[in-house]
């Protein structure tokens, strides 16, 4: 006979694959990603985009969520990127940690990106200006002269994180929503 809790566990294992951890599954220390904290245009453009979106973060996103997703896009524009580079770093940052900048994750994995060790320090890799300016430089370095605008959002993603060839595909199931999110953002910066 299935009790309430083993349901819940097979449904929840037919909805997501063992390894996809839900926004509120989330078991590690969210690190800030901005000094001050969260804005009241955070709570604004999260509640905004609870309505919008379509996939894992629907209905979870939050100030502080929303404030890390800022930081990301103001990254991109610093640094001179389009809006479609802050959707391939925003579908990444939604599939490694739901838009949270995490103080550990599977092995040595950290931050918004959950890099490993090798890209950078403890202190680096939880930086979210740091680590989305180090994602971008490994972007280019896969995707010279701005190749990464001519392939899909999640084909990108998934070659600059190398994940396990049976998790590539989870990059692309959030470009919508990370194009969405940059949307959001890009207006509220005065873009």
């Amino acid at each position: 006979m299935f009790t309430a809790t083993y349901l819940a566990l097979a449904l929840s294992l037919v909805l997501l694959p063992p390894t996809e951890i839900r926004p509120d599954q989330v078991e590690h220390v969210a690190l800030p990603c901005v000094q001050a904290g969260a804005t009241a245009d955070d709570a604004d453009a999260a509640k905004s985009l609870n309505q919008q979106l379509a996939t894992k973060m629907r209905g979870y996103m939050n100030p502080y969520n929303t404030s890390c997703a800022r930081v990301i896009v103001e990254t991109v524009q610093r640094a001179g990127f389009n809006d479609r580079a802050a959707a391939i770093a925003i579908a990444t940052v939604i599939v490694e940690s739901s838009v949270a900048n995490l103080d550990g994750g599977l092995g040595d994995s950290v931050g918004l990106f959950q890099q490993r060790a090798s890209w950078g320090s403890f202190e680096q890799r939880t930086d979210p200006v740091w680590a989305t300016g180090r994602f971008l430089a490994v972007m280019r370095q896969f995707y010279p002269n701005d190749t990464w605008n001519n392939v899909a959002i999640g084909e990108v993603a998934a070659v600059v994180q190398r994940p396990a060839a049976k998790y590539r595909h989870r990059y692309g199931v959030e470009a919508g929503d990370a194009v969405k999110i940059v949307g959001e953002l890009w207006t509220h910066n005065g873009q």
